[in-house]
């Protein structure tokens, strides 16, 4: 799936990836909706949120890019987004994930937001390090409701969705 690319206003490329996931689950956030991105620095996918209307809580040790920063509907929590926990920021519509870990950190946060059950919706970026991590991959495709694909925009990372 290729996409005509804005080159002027995201910060990064990493947002084509979101796009084509959105794209493909045939769903959207809405401005309605509340959306949080874990790992969201320089504000690639935040920014991406941010164009569907939808309000934006991004997260990242890193700081995002200044012209991210100061979106309107952006709120920005610098911190680990392995440190916050679901009841830090209760219901959120979508949680989105581009965060750089290994895939089983990635299943943990994961799972403790699916037992909270404060997120309706996920799409997530399973980055491997190194050799492909097929059990965790098997442990993502096992959760019940969810898909798990290769997307053109991937490179050595899958895509998790649960809606």
């Amino acid at each position: 799936m290729e996409f005509a690319e804005n080159k002027t206003a995201p910060p990064n490329r990493a947002y084509v990836k979101l796009w084509e996931a959105l794209t493909l689950a045939g769903v959207r956030p809405t401005p309605e909706e509340l959306c949080l991105d874990l790992g969201a620095s320089p504000g690639g996918w935040s920014w991406a949120l941010h164009e569907t209307g939808a309000r934006v809580i991004a997260v990242d040790k890193a700081p995002l890019d200044p012209k991210i920063a100061t979106l309107p509907r952006l709120t920005v929590l610098q911190q680990s987004a392995f440190a916050l926990t679901p009841q830090d920021v209760g219901p959120v519509d979508w949680l989105c994930s581009d965060v750089v870990c290994y895939p089983q950190r990635l299943l943990a946060l994961v799972r403790r937001w699916l037992d909270s059950r404060l997120a309706r919706r996920f799409i997530c970026t399973i980055k491997f390090q190194g050799e492909t991590d097929h059990a965790a991959a098997r442990e993502f495709a096992a959760i019940p409701g969810s898909r798990l694909m290769h997307l053109h925009h991937n490179k050595h990372e899958l895509t998790w969705i649960k809606l």
